[in-house]
């Protein structure tokens, strides 16, 4: 029974194939624009967080500070310095830090040939690289021999290579810092950094911390950087840095003024909260545009209904049921939606193919490599979202026309002109 009944909804379907067409056009339409936009949306949000994630992703920042409460007979208000000892205050009281690495920065000259250009430059760890996600383009980056023979070797950022020395290779070249001479053994790849707590990587020069110490006065650090073993406790990690510190400089543990922890990863949340928002509008949008299409569809189905009540009537005689007639117009309807959203994610799969990828950030940092772009692709959630939709939109748009269908008086029916 439900073979002729399915044979019967196609039937019509092909009798009305030029309004049948034009119904599933519309479904089409906007089944294509659904997807495309909740592609967009994901698209952006993974670019955006990308980009915040330059700076180092699950990075914990240890900025100097002043007490706000009394402890051990010392007054409130007292500055506190991060001094290099504390790297190994740090080590030793947390067993659960993975890398750490002091920062010590200071802007000077840059000079290569008759260029000359101040920076920031920081003096480092070589443990440095995996918290803050620097990867090389060239050359390599700081190592631990560096470090203890302090070693005159710079790493440097993609804009410093660019302004030093325009279309020419660096790496083994000769460049004066503050008047002495470092040899360039790395250089970074270009970064779309959208969060930061000093100078953007791609305008610093990387030097040997033991180096750094060399040049200026390097006993106070400007901060800490450091990455946890796990990122699961992250708020029991951070009481215990500053227990640890607090340890070491005579104050309050639970003085939150006394050092300065940021946990990038609070930031990051505001990232990813505003992607998805924006991705949800962008998905009430595309639904609002796919509504459009169900109203169509819902349209057509009432016309087809009212011109066919004298066939429902015919077959209400001879013995169908109202379940029959409700089932066959429920076909209709869906068969409409559904092969429209056939076709719809067909047009979105090769507006997607052909339009590839979007600019974002890219002019924004003159970063021609494509990284920081809005990359379009159907994801398996978009397909998700797109059928249940879908399917939610037919049976809606059809309930209505096969319910007054299988209602119909088979007399009344016959009658009506």
């Amino acid at each position: 029974m439900m073979r002729h009944v399915i044979g019967e909804a196609f039937q019509a379907l092909w009798h009305y194939r030029l309004r049948s067409a034009l119904t599933m056009l519309s479904v089409t339409w906007g089944v294509a624009s659904l997807m495309l936009l909740f592609s967009y949306g994901q698209g952006f949000g993974l670019a955006l967080t990308q980009a915040f994630d330059q700076i180092g992703k699950d990075l914990i920042v240890i900025f100097p500070g002043q007490t706000s409460l009394q402890a051990g007979g010392e007054r409130s208000g007292r500055g506190i310095g991060l001094e290099f000892s504390d790297i190994k205050a740090l080590t030793d009281g947390v067993p659960t830090i993975e890398a750490i690495s002091p920062e010590v920065r200071r802007f000077f000259p840059v000079n290569f040939a008759y260029r000359t250009r101040s920076y920031n430059v920081a003096g480092v760890y070589q443990s440095f690289q995996r918290i803050r996600h620097m990867d090389m383009e060239t050359g390599r980056f700081l190592s631990g021999d560096d470090i203890l023979q302090r070693r005159r070797v710079v790493v440097i950022g993609a804009d410093v290579k660019t302004q030093l020395f325009s279309g020419l290779p660096a790496l083994g070249r000769d460049i004066k810092i503050n008047g002495l001479r470092f040899t360039v053994v790395g250089v970074l790849k270009k970064k779309t950094q959208i969060s930061n707590y000093s100078a953007p990587d791609d305008v610093t020069a990387l030097i040997p911390y033991t180096t750094m110490a060399t040049m200026t006065n390097a006993r106070y650090l400007n901060n800490i950087v450091v990455l946890p073993v796990n990122n699961q406790f992250r708020t029991r990690f951070i009481a215990e840095l500053r227990a640890s510190l607090a340890r070491e400089h005579r104050f309050n543990a639970r003085d939150e003024r006394a050092v300065t922890i940021l946990d990038w990863n609070q930031f990051r949340s505001l990232v990813t909260n505003l992607s998805m928002g924006l991705q949800i509008l962008l998905s009430i949008i595309g639904a609002l545009t796919l509504s459009i299409g169900a109203v169509g569809v819902l349209n057509i189905m009432l016309v087809s209904v009212t011109e066919r009540i004298r066939e429902i009537g015919v077959l209400k005689a001879i013995g169908a049921r109202s379940k029959d007639i409700l089932g066959q117009i429920l076909v209709e309807g869906l068969a409409l939606t559904i092969g429209g959203g056939v076709l719809g994610c067909v047009l979105a799969a090769l507006s997607v193919r052909i339009i590839g990828s979007l600019p974002l950030l890219g002019p924004l940092f003159e970063d021609t490599s494509g990284q920081s772009d809005i990359h379009l692709s159907i994801s398996l959630s978009a397909l998700i979202v797109s059928s249940l939709v879908l399917v939610v939109v037919g049976m809606a748009a059809s309930m209505l026309p096969a319910i007054r269908a299988a209602r119909l008086d088979p007399a009344t029916a016959i009658r009506s002109e």
